[in-house]
């Protein structure tokens, strides 16, 4: 049982004892940013070692990003929620949120940035292969 500062019995206290529980989840979903921006970035370095990648798994990937962002932004306006029943949880766990939603944000600009310098890679070597088609097509 958590009593508030009167001395009586406060299920929002009780409930903010067990946040760090529900913030597990927020690390969760930039674990999962995480992931998908190592991963578009070793497929630009497969791509730039010439190996053929499918571009789906880029689309399904930034997908996956924009729905754990979307899941974080959720998190970041529920904290606000938070923030306006209490001051004294709003000091502890401001910091943590913003940190979490800065950090997904980066690696969410940084995967969109491979995965534009991976398709780049491929147009230029799709342009090769038609440029090198058309000039033995001309010389026949």
């Amino acid at each position: 049982m958590h009593l508030d500062a009167s001395g009586k019995y406060s299920a929002f206290e009780e409930l903010m004892s067990y946040y760090h529980l529900n913030f597990y989840v927020y690390i969760i979903l930039m674990l999962i940013v995480l992931v998908n921006c190592i991963k578009t970035i070793i497929d630009y370095i497969r791509i730039k070692k010439g190996n053929k990648l499918k571009s789906k798994s880029d689309i399904f990937n930034i997908i996956t990003s924009i729905l754990a962002g979307g899941g974080l932004f959720s998190g970041a306006f529920f904290h606000g929620v938070i923030a306006d029943i209490s001051d004294k949880y709003n000091k502890i766990w401001t910091s943590s949120i913003l940190s979490v939603c800065i950090i997904s944000f980066i690696l969410f600009i940084i995967q969109i940035v491979f995965v534009i310098l991976g398709n780049k890679i491929k147009l230029e070597e799709k342009n090769k292969k038609k440029g090198t088609v058309n000039e033995n097509l001309s010389c026949n």
